[in-house]
């Protein structure tokens, strides 16, 4: 054994030591902070809770997105936030998070490299009812704005107001985001990821996006029928259109449900990325062969547009881009959908629990990229993915592992990626 790979076990050995000792209680267990809304602001900071994750990372990636080069980087941190009580409809919070690379390889992970450390989440939230607003430092889960680090070191944030009505089916939205901060950051930022990318030609900060997002659920006897629909303005560069349908049948065999998307893009405002055409339609069946069984077949079309049309069709998503494929229907792991040009994708996918502490699955997705982009840029992908959640003493513990490969047309060598993870929540 090398000595990077004796590292990584003395590492997860030590840190599995660690957060076996590790327990997370309120700050107060008096019978006036078992209330849903406490009695006084005293009550409102004594009755709070401290919550967070302890993570560790270890990504290995062989002939990393086929560019011939290995990767290596073993990385842990986390983020830790204290949530006040709720007075009078309003809950504060403040957080801190970072990570420190502990091993490497001859080439580093970049987003893991980065010695960080920050302030987290913190925002001023005011709930009633089914009505709520956010203000500050906290997770999204916007199309195209999600938090993209669940299975990363460091919380993915934005910075901005966030206002809804409803509950997840049924509800009005509208949130204006200023300013976000990757996984790989610790400051928040007016830049995106496409600022990452050198072949994106965009190279400036913006003044974040607007976001409004409506949705509906009614229930039909033995059916029901779900739809999304949300408009997303990023500042001087994209308007983006997401809809998305659902009908599902609760009494039929396997309970299917049809589900149909649409993206669309267009320029907007000074339009740094130039003239945007993006045109996407996806569909996917989910089926439940048994009660624990689910079994995932979709496919989406991405439209070739003219050699004026950013890269001719493909839909740049500045908080997205080269991190998450994020509602498209087919889907690979390792790189994202509209990342890899215009064409047709097709993925399925099986995923079960296996009794109360395992839960796995297995994904094949293939990506036929239109001629008229690149003639070698087909490809597959086969993903196996696992966790172990820990229960008793180590409740909170768990463990991930994500192992795949990728193989491209013009491509005699497959992109091998294996990615463990390590984390205990409180």
């Amino acid at each position: 054994m090398n000595n990077i790979y004796r590292n990584k076990a003395l590492l997860f050995c030590g840190l599995t030591s660690l957060c076996s000792s590790v327990f997370a209680m309120p700050l107060s267990t008096s019978d006036a902070c078992k209330a849903a809304n406490v009695a006084s602001f005293s009550e409102m900071l004594a009755c709070g809770n401290v919550e967070g994750s302890i993570r560790l990372n270890s990504f290995s990636l062989n002939n990393a997105y086929f560019s011939d080069t290995s990767q290596d980087t073993t990385t842990a941190g986390g983020y830790l936030t204290y949530k006040t009580a709720r007075f009078n409809g309003f809950q504060a919070a403040l957080g801190v998070e970072g990570q420190r690379r502990l091993a490497e390889g001859a080439h580093n992970i970049s987003e893991l490299s980065e010695h960080t450390f920050g302030i987290g989440e913190a925002y001023l939230n005011w709930t009633q009812d089914k009505f709520s607003i956010t203000v500050g430092n906290q997770k999204l889960n916007l199309p195209f704005m999600g938090d993209y680090s669940y299975y990363r070191v460091q919380p993915w944030l934005y910075q901005g107001v966030d206002i809804k009505y409803g509950d997840s089916d049924n509800f009005v939205r509208a949130t204006k985001v200023n300013k976000f901060k990757s996984y790989g950051d610790d400051e928040f930022s007016k830049s995106n990821r496409l600022n990452d990318d050198p072949f994106s030609g965009y190279d400036q900060n913006f003044d974040g996006v607007i976001s409004l997002g409506l949705g509906k659920k009614i229930d039909l006897n033995d059916k029901y029928l779900k739809g999304q629909l949300w408009v997303e303005q990023y500042q001087d560069l994209i308007n983006l259109y997401y809809a998305e349908a659902n009908l599902g049948f609760k009494e039929a065999t396997w309970k299917p449900e049809i589900s149909l998307q649409g993206i669309y893009g267009e320029e907007t405002g000074d339009a740094y990325l130039g003239n945007i055409d993006s045109k996407s339609v996806g569909v996917q069946l989910k089926l439940k062969p048994t009660d624990t069984l689910t079994w995932k077949i979709a496919y989406d079309h991405v439209f070739y547009e003219d050699n004026s049309a950013w890269l001719n069709g493909s839909l740049p998503t500045p908080y997205a881009h080269n991190t998450s494929s994020d509602p498209y229907f087919a889907q690979p792991f390792f790189t994202s959908t509209q990342d890899l040009g215009p064409g047709n994708f097709y993925t399925t996918e099986l995923s079960s629990p296996f009794g109360k502490n395992i839960f796995a699955g297995a994904r094949l997705t293939y990506t036929d990229i239109d001629r008229k982009f690149n003639s070698d840029r087909d490809m597959y992908e086969v993903m196996f993915y696992g966790f172990y959640n820990f229960t008793g003493a180590l409740k909170g513990l768990s463990i991930a592992e994500f192992v795949g490969a990728q193989k491209r047309d013009g491509d005699s060598n497959a992109f091998l990626q294996n990615r463990l993870a390590l984390s205990y929540n409180f």
